[in-house]
Protein backbone atom coordinates (compact mmCIF):
# COMPACT_ATOMS: atom_id res chain seq x y z
CA UNK A 1 0.00 0.00 0.00
CA UNK A 2 2.63 2.37 0.79
CA UNK A 3 4.42 2.10 -2.55
CA UNK A 4 1.14 2.39 -4.04
CA UNK A 5 0.59 5.86 -2.25
CA UNK A 6 4.41 6.75 -3.33
CA UNK A 7 3.85 6.32 -6.94
CA UNK A 8 0.00 8.31 -6.71
CA UNK A 9 2.05 11.00 -5.17
CA UNK A 10 5.39 10.73 -8.26
CA UNK A 11 2.39 10.73 -10.68
CA UNK A 12 0.69 13.48 -9.54
CA UNK A 13 3.94 15.55 -9.15
CA UNK A 14 4.57 14.69 -12.83
CA UNK A 15 0.65 15.90 -13.89
CA UNK A 16 1.28 19.38 -11.74
CA UNK A 17 4.79 19.49 -14.05
CA UNK A 18 2.69 19.24 -17.07
CA UNK A 19 -0.38 21.33 -16.39
CA UNK A 20 2.07 24.15 -15.32
CA UNK A 21 3.85 23.31 -18.74
CA UNK A 22 0.51 23.76 -20.77
CA UNK A 23 -0.68 27.16 -18.91
CA UNK A 24 -2.72 26.36 -16.26
CA UNK A 25 -2.70 29.16 -13.88
CA UNK A 26 -4.49 27.11 -11.03
CA UNK A 27 -1.71 24.46 -10.57
CA UNK A 28 0.92 27.46 -10.89
CA UNK A 29 -1.19 28.37 -7.38
CA UNK A 30 -1.51 24.62 -6.36
CA UNK A 31 2.35 24.25 -6.97
CA UNK A 32 3.02 27.77 -4.59
CA UNK A 33 0.45 25.98 -2.00
CA UNK A 34 1.80 22.91 -1.83
CA UNK A 35 5.95 23.97 -1.55
CA UNK A 36 6.09 27.55 -0.26
CA UNK A 37 5.74 26.57 3.47
CA UNK A 38 8.56 23.79 2.85
CA UNK A 39 10.67 26.26 1.06
CA UNK A 40 9.90 28.78 3.62
CA UNK A 41 10.88 26.74 6.64
CA UNK A 42 14.46 25.97 4.63
CA UNK A 43 15.15 29.35 4.00
CA UNK A 44 14.18 30.58 7.38
CA UNK A 45 16.40 27.87 9.46
CA UNK A 46 18.99 29.30 6.45
CA UNK A 47 18.91 32.74 7.17
CA UNK A 48 17.36 33.32 10.18
CA UNK A 49 15.23 36.62 9.31
CA UNK A 50 11.39 35.66 8.09
CA UNK A 51 11.06 38.50 6.05
CA UNK A 52 14.94 37.55 3.54
CA UNK A 53 13.37 34.22 3.81
CA UNK A 54 9.87 35.04 2.35
CA UNK A 55 11.83 36.73 -0.47
CA UNK A 56 13.77 34.05 -1.11
CA UNK A 57 10.31 31.98 -1.11
CA UNK A 58 8.76 33.87 -3.96
CA UNK A 59 12.14 33.75 -5.74
CA UNK A 60 12.64 29.66 -5.79
CA UNK A 61 8.88 29.30 -6.77
CA UNK A 62 9.01 31.55 -9.96
CA UNK A 63 12.41 30.00 -10.60
CA UNK A 64 10.34 26.26 -10.22
CA UNK A 65 7.51 27.95 -12.41
CA UNK A 66 9.15 29.24 -14.87
CA UNK A 67 11.21 26.45 -15.40
CA UNK A 68 8.20 24.23 -15.59
CA UNK A 69 6.71 26.47 -18.25
CA UNK A 70 9.57 26.19 -20.32
CA UNK A 71 9.56 22.66 -19.94
CA UNK A 72 12.71 21.96 -18.20
CA UNK A 73 12.48 20.23 -15.57
CA UNK A 74 13.90 17.02 -16.67
CA UNK A 75 12.27 14.48 -14.59
CA UNK A 76 8.85 16.35 -13.62
CA UNK A 77 8.12 12.96 -11.36
CA UNK A 78 10.88 14.23 -8.62
CA UNK A 79 10.13 17.51 -8.49
CA UNK A 80 10.27 17.83 -4.47
CA UNK A 81 13.96 17.36 -5.08
CA UNK A 82 13.95 20.00 -8.02
CA UNK A 83 12.67 22.30 -5.72
CA UNK A 84 15.06 21.43 -2.51
CA UNK A 85 17.97 22.17 -5.29
CA UNK A 86 16.09 25.12 -6.35
CA UNK A 87 15.87 26.21 -3.35
CA UNK A 88 19.31 25.11 -2.08
CA UNK A 89 21.00 27.60 -5.37
CA UNK A 90 18.54 30.35 -4.62
CA UNK A 91 19.60 30.67 -0.49
CA UNK A 92 23.64 29.93 -1.50
CA UNK A 93 22.99 32.92 -4.25
CA UNK A 94 21.97 35.18 -2.14
CA UNK A 95 24.55 34.61 0.71
CA UNK A 96 27.17 34.86 -1.98
CA UNK A 97 25.99 38.00 -3.29
CA UNK A 98 25.22 39.57 0.59
CA UNK A 99 29.34 38.51 1.18
CA UNK A 100 30.32 40.70 -2.01
CA UNK A 101 28.18 43.72 -1.03
CA UNK A 102 29.39 43.44 2.69
CA UNK A 103 33.25 43.42 1.04
CA UNK A 104 33.09 46.21 -1.37
CA UNK A 105 30.72 48.26 -0.46
CA UNK A 106 30.09 51.36 -2.01
CA UNK A 107 28.91 53.52 0.67
CA UNK A 108 31.24 52.43 3.35
CA UNK A 109 33.88 53.04 0.29
CA UNK A 110 32.54 56.72 -0.26
CA UNK A 111 32.15 56.99 3.42
CA UNK A 112 36.08 56.40 3.98
CA UNK A 113 37.55 58.76 1.12
CA UNK A 114 35.00 61.58 2.44
CA UNK A 115 36.64 60.84 6.23
CA UNK A 116 39.92 60.40 4.79
CA UNK A 117 39.25 64.16 2.93
CA UNK A 118 37.67 65.58 5.94
CA UNK A 119 40.51 64.41 8.21
CA UNK A 120 42.86 65.63 6.13
CA UNK A 121 41.26 69.15 6.09
CA UNK A 122 41.03 69.44 10.02
CA UNK A 123 44.53 68.19 10.49
CA UNK A 124 45.41 71.35 7.45
CA UNK A 125 43.63 73.62 9.71
CA UNK A 126 45.02 72.62 12.86
CA UNK A 127 48.66 73.14 11.64
CA UNK A 128 47.39 76.61 10.31
CA UNK A 129 46.17 77.69 13.88
CA UNK A 130 48.80 76.48 15.99
CA UNK A 131 51.41 77.99 12.87
CA UNK A 132 49.62 81.41 13.52
CA UNK A 133 49.09 81.16 17.46
CA UNK A 134 53.47 80.44 17.38
CA UNK A 135 53.54 83.93 15.90
CA UNK A 136 51.12 85.55 18.54
CA UNK A 137 52.80 86.65 21.75
CA UNK A 138 52.48 84.52 25.12
CA UNK A 139 49.38 86.93 26.29
CA UNK A 140 47.80 86.49 23.29
CA UNK A 141 48.32 82.49 22.89
CA UNK A 142 46.71 82.90 26.77
CA UNK A 143 43.88 84.78 25.91
CA UNK A 144 43.10 82.53 23.13
CA UNK A 145 43.45 79.40 24.60
CA UNK A 146 41.84 80.61 28.07
CA UNK A 147 38.39 81.45 26.27
CA UNK A 148 38.29 79.37 23.33
CA UNK A 149 39.66 76.17 24.58
CA UNK A 150 38.95 76.54 28.05
CA UNK A 151 35.65 78.57 27.51
CA UNK A 152 36.41 81.56 29.68
CA UNK A 153 34.43 84.72 29.85
CA UNK A 154 36.26 87.29 28.74
CA UNK A 155 35.55 88.79 32.38
CA UNK A 156 37.04 85.78 33.80
CA UNK A 157 40.38 86.08 31.17
CA UNK A 158 40.76 89.57 32.27
CA UNK A 159 40.61 88.30 36.12
CA UNK A 160 43.46 85.55 35.23
CA UNK A 161 45.61 87.51 33.41
CA UNK A 162 45.46 91.21 35.48
CA UNK A 163 43.93 92.76 32.45
CA UNK A 164 40.78 95.01 31.87
CA UNK A 165 37.98 93.38 30.19
CA UNK A 166 38.10 96.39 27.76
CA UNK A 167 41.49 95.39 27.13
CA UNK A 168 41.45 91.68 26.71
CA UNK A 169 38.19 91.97 24.58
CA UNK A 170 40.02 94.12 22.08
CA UNK A 171 43.17 91.17 22.08
CA UNK A 172 41.09 88.66 20.79
CA UNK A 173 39.14 90.46 18.58
CA UNK A 174 42.27 91.89 16.79
CA UNK A 175 43.74 88.42 16.70
CA UNK A 176 40.82 86.38 15.86
CA UNK A 177 39.96 89.02 12.75
CA UNK A 178 44.07 88.58 12.21
CA UNK A 179 43.73 84.88 11.93
CA UNK A 180 40.27 85.17 9.81
CA UNK A 181 41.90 87.39 7.33
CA UNK A 182 45.07 85.03 7.00
CA UNK A 183 42.77 81.05 6.36
CA UNK A 184 40.85 83.60 3.90
CA UNK A 185 43.60 83.81 2.11
CA UNK A 186 45.10 80.35 2.32
CA UNK A 187 40.98 79.46 1.17
CA UNK A 188 41.46 80.98 -2.05
CA UNK A 189 44.71 79.14 -2.79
Amino acid sequence: MHADAKNSEVSASAALVARISSGDDSAEGELVRTYSRRVNAIATARTRDPEIARDLTQDVLLAVIQAARAAKIRAPDKIEAFIQGTTKNVINSYFRTRKRLSEVSLEVTNQYACDAVLESEAAERRRLVQQELSRCGDLDQRILLLSLVDGLSLAEVARVVSMSHDAVRARKSRLIKKMIERFGRVSHK
